[in-house]
């Protein structure tokens, strides 16, 4: 924690605050890189700046084999490093290689103790033009060189990597130097915070040393008046107050304990000798007639909702990668759901409730499920998912697939038509069999809102929606199980059941 953090003081729920500020501050991340340009290196993935160099020649000098280099870099180039996070001693990204999931791919670098981030901090302060040059994100030699070096040197960098490869570095691992070495070219901020401080923290720290080197050197300004010195002035040459009668100088009334040179400091800017400095202006005064534009409009709700990154495989995670990846693919559908509900909204507002908002446990656990895989059979993956669900729900697995396809088959509609039947009102229902009939289909037995026929195990549902739900089932055995789209027609939902 840096020393400016350590003498904010206050009651806890500021410092809790603080805390959390500081904690921001020392983790930022980075969506995958674009495709690097010409400029880049020559073949397109190096560095462009000097320390971007420079980390890349401590990664080089520390690799035992250059073949493993040039695959990595050869990753980079192609986009196969995902999202990178850096947080001090530590840059982790997800490397997508060979396999269908991802490795996790990380960076080791020591961090700086107390004593250098107090050097390198002086040093900061002392040059105004470091400071500039950081500002406009340069990274000046003089400073990174100096007697706190803030670049790697050959093996100072410690690679990891989840895949199998023993390799020092692995592919997975370069390809993630690579694109940190294009993180610094656009920052050199990013390297502070490798080293241990966030951005803004380092800027607070400077500002607050720039503000005391700039109190001493007014005072030591101020105290150097004629027949003082910078120190200060001789307690004999500081005049005292004249007394009533101007025969001499009467009792001093200063503050007990005051030095004579603050005593001199405060006579001369009641003689008006010294300038006060001037008044700030506030930033709401400042800004109040400033214009605001107007808001852009929102952008277009995409046609699909968007997929999760896959997850790497890792040893001692405290979560499945698997149910991470599930839930975070809900998130997505139903952030999706809810803004193209609210992208029909009229004057009235939105047209109606969002989408799942009702939805009982059972039923959102089947909705879970049958998300998860959209297009994906009876799979290993799928059945352990099969048998999770069941097990948190006091169901039989197989009772899981069925309802997995109902709702595949017709949402909430499709899980109740599966559980339940009902007595449809005259008139659709009594239709369709004559529907049938007249379109030489075969024969179907109603009861309540059925129509089955036992013996070719085929059988159509009539749903509140008005659509029918095909079925089917082993010859006899009277295990349905839904089949195909739900039709509004059941000719057509018979006729594509008969084809199967």
């Amino acid at each position: 924690m840096s020393p400016g953090h350590r003498r904010r003081t206050g009651s806890p729920g500021r410092a809790a605050a603080t805390d959390r500020l500081v904690r921001a501050d020392r983790s930022r991340t980075f969506p995958p890189l674009p495709e690097p340009d010409t400029t880049e290196g020559p073949d397109g993935s190096g560095a462009r700046s000097w320390w971007g160099g420079a980390w890349l020649e401590a990664l080089e000098g520390s690799a035992l084999d250059g073949a493993r280099l040039a695959r990595g870099r050869a990753y980079a180039r192609d986009g196969r490093v995902d999202t990178i996070n850096v947080t001090p001693g530590r840059v982790i990204a997800t490397v997508r290689g060979s396999r269908p999931r991802p490795y996790s791919a990380e960076v080791r670098i020591t961090t700086f103790t107390e004593q250098e981030w107090d050097a390198l901090l002086d040093d900061v302060a002392a040059h105004p033009d470091r400071l500039a040059a950081l500002l406009a994100k340069k990274l000046p030699r003089a400073l990174a060189e100096g007697a706190v070096r803030l670049l790697p040197g050959p093996g100072e960098l410690t690679p990891r990597c989840s895949c199998p490869d023993s390799g020092r570095p692995c592919k997975h691992a370069a390809a993630l130097c690579f694109q940190v070495a294009r993180l610094l070219d656009a920052d050199p901020f990013v390297l502070l915070l490798i080293r241990g401080r966030g951005e803004r923290e380092l800027l607070d720290e400077l500002a607050r040393r720039n503000a005391d080197h700039g109190a001493r050197e007014s005072r030591g300004r101020a105290f150097a008046t004629p027949g003082t010195s910078a120190s200060g002035p001789a307690a004999d040459d500081v005049p005292g107050p004249v007394s009533a009668s101007g025969a001499g100088p009467a009792a001093s009334p200063r503050i007990p304990g005051a030095v004579p040179a603050l005593a001199a400091v405060e006579e001369a800017a009641a003689a008006g000798s010294i300038v006060a400095a001037p008044r700030g202006v506030l930033a709401r005064e400042a800004l109040v007639d400033r214009p605001r534009p107007p808001l852009p409009p929102p952008a277009a709700v995409p046609s699909q909702p968007g997929q999760p990154q896959a997850l790497p495989d890792a040893v001692g995670l405290p979560f499945d990668a698997t149910v991470l990846e599930l839930v975070a693919a809900d998130a997505a559908a139903r952030a999706h759901a809810h803004l193209s509900a609210a992208g029909t909204a009229g004057a009235d507002g939105p047209a109606g409730p969002g989408p799942f908002a009702t939805l009982p446990p059972w039923e959102d656990a089947v909705r879970l499920a049958a998300t998860a895989h959209p297009t994906a059979g009876l799979t290993a993956t799928t059945r352990a998912l099969y048998r999770d669900v069941a097990a948190a729900t006091g169901r039989h697995p197989t009772d899981i697939a069925r309802s997995v396809a109902a709702w595949r088959q017709g949402g909430a509609e499709g899980l109740t038509l599966l559980e339940d039947a009902w007595n449809p009102p005259a008139g659709d229902f009594d239709r369709a069999r004559s529907a049938l009939l007249a379109a030489g289909l075969p024969a179907l037995r109603p009861h309540q809102n059925r129509l089955t026929d036992a013996d070719r195990g085929i059988q159509l549902r009539f749903g509140h929606d008005n659509r029918w739900y095909p079925y089917e089932s082993e010859p006899g055995a009277q295990e349905w199980w839904p089949v195909g789209p739900a039709d509004p027609d059941p000719v057509g939902a018979l006729t594509t059941l008969l084809a199967r």
